[in-house]
């Protein structure tokens, strides 16, 4: 795991910014790669490129980056880890045309896998990967490539100069290092991220900052042409779909076990020592079960609570996992003291808001992590999105089916014309008649903030975010993302499966919704961003490619039946673990922001932010309305908390990087 940076100038008249400016901006990412740092330039000037190593695998100095071919016309730095590089290193070596230099570095792998295969490389690999290759076979015409994995575990930022330079890295402060790299708020974005409490790629908050989409190769040619391809989508399709006569429940159980323990297998290889986040739910405590089966240590476990609001915590069920498979654990508990002093840094290490407030807890869960002596953790991420295992996936369905699909299909019952003429029901379902009569989707994602009446009155005149940004990559912006109703985006997305689904629709859609966006563009980069700022490499093995696509292929009965969601995962889970763990409602993993915000210092210091926020001044928002909401989150009256924080990372974010700053904070 690492930081990568880099520049590249097609025009034979302009150069890539020089070394002494990369080393710059390269160390603003030492936290992504403590363990060594290059850099380089090509001959020709055009490009340059600079890496900080976090050394996982082939911990010798032959695997540094940037990596070059022995004849130098192909240069590479690269973010991740590649998971089967063995296997695909004896398939190359098979070929003998390659040398090897390391002895087993992933890197290198990968460089001479782009040799022979070119971009289509990337669909041998396993693995979470970010990266860019300067490709000068052909010394007249040479090209940088960049490459995002397929569900997006890793980030990779890039922006033009007006000078027509390129500039691209692992995070977005090393972009801003660059004299030509203005901090601009992108209103459209703000728009969108007010909607999805982050920005739907390749959208970032900043103003002509990009971010490439999760399973996308991006190409830059010396003529100055660009384009880009999307490598793998992963879209339900009845047609691909098991028949329950052809793999039954308890078959799909098995397949569902076997990828399991060859996803968790996989990502056991390091050089470096290795444990487990442990929350006590049922996917990381399934993570720790199936790593003790193939481990012959303990697995190093990592739990984070919370001081004075114990019904936050699942100590008590991380600990049976811990007695049960004996695992090497660790504890840490924040209180609200911690989590409001953090804030400044947390705003520092996200580069653009993500209002999760897991970001909190999670980085000093990593803190916890590294301060233990543990380099790598695996993750529980992308369980619940790919095998519908959130409370609300079965209430879209209980709405598709009572409201949404009768009135898209013309049903005007009584019961269902007094929800459209607001007589009765409640405002949610107010909502759905009102997506239903207008053709909108009926879901829009897992963590959707301001919408219908609530987002009306946060931004009346939405004028202000109407502001257009050009991507300078060809293909890469759809049309739909500059508008200012965020339900573009959605049917973006979704409207390419239109003929495609069986009832029930909105089951299919839920987990395909959420690869593009909440998985990629939220929740991956949370933990990135908040484990990488503990120099702490994350790996995820639910998200598997393999896991991922099985999942896309299950009945939706075996994901979701009778109210038991992620049906597939514990029943596979009772093998390993107790039921009374496994079927207990899920608590989630989350921090008690709303009881913080009670806390007077909090609820002060958030006042006091808003009240001198330039986003205040600037008027994107009905000052009054948001004013009035905060007096009554601080002071108990109404409880937001959700939407306050959302408010609040905007505003923090836009002090550190544009405004005054948070000095007096």
């Amino acid at each position: 795991m690492c930081g990568l940076v880099g520049s590249y100038h097609p025009s034979r008249d302009g150069g890539a910014a020089p070394l002494d400016l990369l080393a710059r901006m390269r160390d603003t990412m030492e936290h992504r790669g403590p363990d060594g740092a290059g850099e380089w330039m090509s001959a020709n000037g055009r490009c340059s490129l600079g890496h900080r190593r976090l050394s996982i695998i082939d911990l010798s100095s032959n695997a540094n980056q940037p990596m070059l071919t022995p004849e130098g016309d192909i240069a590479l730095v690269f973010n991740g880890e590649i998971y089967n590089h063995a296997e695909v290193r004896k398939e190359l070596e098979a070929l003998g045309k390659y040398t090897f230099r390391t002895d087993h570095s992933d890197t290198e792998m990968l460089l001479y896998a782009y040799a022979e295969w070119g971009p289509e490389c990337v669909h041998k690999f396993y693995g979470m990967f970010a990266f860019a290759i300067y490709d000068a076979r052909d010394k007249a015409n040479p090209v940088l490539h960049l490459c995002r994995d397929r569900v997006g575990i890793k980030p990779l930022y890039f922006a033009r100069t007006p000078q027509g330079e390129w500039v691209f890295a692992s995070e977005i402060k090393a972009l801003l290092k660059h004299p030509a790299i203005p901090r601009e708020m992108d209103p459209c974005a703000f728009g969108h991220y007010l909607s999805f409490i982050v920005a739907p790629a390749p959208m970032t908050m900043f103003r002509n900052v990009f971010k490439l989409p999760a399973g996308y190769w991006a190409t830059i040619h010396a003529n100055g042409r660009t384009s880009a391809h999307r490598y793998w989508n992963c879209a339900p399709d009845s047609q691909d779909t098991f028949k329950t006569s052809d793999l039954s429940f308890d078959e799909a159980v098995e397949e569902f076990l076997r990828l399991m323990k060859q996803a968790v297998g996989r990502r056991l290889v390091s050089d470096v020592p290795f444990g487990a986040l442990l929350s006590g739910g049922v996917d990381s405590s399934l993570n720790v079960a199936l790593m003790a089966e193939m481990m012959d240590r303990p697995v190093t476990t990592f739990t984070v609570g919370y001081e004075s609001y114990e019904q936050f915590n699942e100590y008590d069920y991380a600990k049976r996992i811990v007695a049960q498979y004996k695992t090497d654990h660790h504890e840490t508990r924040i209180n609200s003291r911690e989590a409001l002093n953090f804030l400044p840094s947390l705003v520092q290490y996200q580069d653009e808001p993500i209002a999760d407030n897991v970001c909190i807890p999670l980085y000093f869960l990593a803190r916890l992590v590294r301060q233990s002596g543990t380099t790598v953790v695996q993750v529980g991420e992308g369980a619940d999105e790919n095998f519908l295992g959130y409370w609300w996936c079965d209430h879209y369905r209980n709405k598709a089916q009572a409201i949404y699909d009768p009135i898209r299909r013309g049903d005007r019952s009584p019961d269902l014309l007094s929800i459209i003429q607001r007589k009765s029901g409640t405002t949610e379902d107010q909502e759905i008649a009102e997506r239903a009569i207008r053709g909108k989707e009926l879901f829009w994602g897992g963590a959707i903030c301001w919408w219908g009446g609530l987002r009306d009155q946060l931004t009346p005149d939405r004028s202000m975010y109407d502001v257009r940004v050009e991507c300078p990559i060809d293909g890469l912006m759809p049309e739909s993302h500059q508008s200012t109703d965020s339900h573009a985006v959605i049917a973006e997305y979704l409207g390419p499966l239109a003929g495609k689904l069986d009832d029930p629709e909105v089951l299919q859609k839920i987990p395909y919704m959420e690869l593009k966006l909440r998985l990629p563009e939220h929740l991956l980069m949370r933990v990135d961003k908040m484990t990488m700022a503990h120099s702490i490499e994350a790996r995820v093995p639910f998200l598997d490619h393999d896991v991922v696509e099985f999942a896309r292929r299950c009945p939706i009965e075996y994901k979701l039946k009778d109210g038991i969601g992620k049906r597939i995962v514990k029943k596979a889970a009772e093998r390993y673990l107790d039921e009374d763990m496994i079927y207990r409602r899920k608590q989630g993993f989350g921090a008690p922001i709303d009881s913080w915000f009670l806390e007077p210092d909090f609820g002060k210091r958030t006042l006091a932010l808003w009240e001198r926020s330039q986003i205040k001044k600037d008027g994107f928002l009905d000052n009054t309305y948001v004013t009035d909401l905060l007096k009554s989150q601080v002071s108990g009256k109404l409880n937001y908390g959700f939407h306050v924080w959302t408010l609040m990372n905007a505003v923090l974010w836009h002090e550190h990087w544009i405004g005054d700053g948070l000095a007096d904070f």
